[in-house]
């Protein structure tokens, strides 16, 4: 009998390398797991334009299809939960499950918000590149995103500066309500980037999903915690 095919996706300024814990977990149980880099992240260089989440998605199943995979489970961490969200939209016959942990399906940020921090960067820039003010730029820049919950847009450069604008700009709503592939939402209960109020309105949508809750674990779950994940992950996958 054929192993199940799981692909694990990273989360944003992550790479599959931080995935290998709960890829040998779920390897001990037979199936068999692929922790691909995503571009701009890990072994991956940055595209040479700024992606959408489709393009992720597009690139995941090239990679799908050159590893001779069929029907795969993906298990989306974060950022990769936003890109497979999108792929079970786009090739809904072409997955057999999907599991989900600390994915932003509904922003925890408004947008509005985000985007009107966005521009006060911008005011900033000008601001403090005035003596004395620019010695403290690089501290007011790293509020400013804090504060604007885009952290890891501090971090990207060149052409992942778009590509994160575009990613947090997509609404998932059309693909989440679309999306007909069992799912399994697992959190950490304490998980402060993207909290389970946000899981719990994911669940309402998505028509054959499941939430479970990890107590006392926060955003890192899938791989701080990675042999309780997979538990989780191998139960489910039972039940298919």
């Amino acid at each position: 009998m054929k192993s199940t095919d799981i692909v694990i996706l990273h989360g944003w300024n992550l790479s599959g390398e931080r995935f290998q814990p709960l890829a040998q977990e779920l390897s001990g149980q037979k199936y068999r797991v692929f922790t691909p880099d995503m571009p701009g992240f890990g072994s991956e260089p940055s595209p040479k334009r700024a992606w959408h989440i489709v393009d992720y998605a597009e690139f995941i199943r090239e990679y799908v299809k050159k590893n001779h995979m069929h029907n795969p489970v993906l298990i989306g961490h974060s950022f990769g939960g936003r890109v497979a969200l999108k792929y079970a939209q786009l090739y809904p016959t072409e997955i057999q499950a999907l599991v989900l942990s600390g994915t932003p399906g509904f922003s925890p940020v408004p947008k509005k918000k985000f985007f009107f921090y966005l521009f006060l960067a911008k005011i900033g820039r000008i601001v403090f590149a005035i003596p004395p003010l620019n010695l403290f730029a690089d501290w007011a820049r790293r509020w400013l995103y804090y504060v604007a919950g885009a952290r890891e847009f501090l971090h990207a450069k060149g052409t992942m500066r778009d590509t994160f604008k575009h990613v947090v700009q997509e609404d998932l709503i059309p693909a989440m309500e679309s999306i007909h592939t069992p799912c399994l939402l697992l959190w950490g209960e304490y998980d402060v980037i993207v909290p389970v109020s946000i899981a719990r309105r994911m669940q309402e949508v998505l028509y054959r999903s499941k939430l479970l809750i990890i107590p006392e674990e926060g955003h890192g779950v899938p791989y701080k915690k990675a042999g309780v994940f997979a538990g989780h992950v191998c139960e489910f996958l039972r039940t298919l």
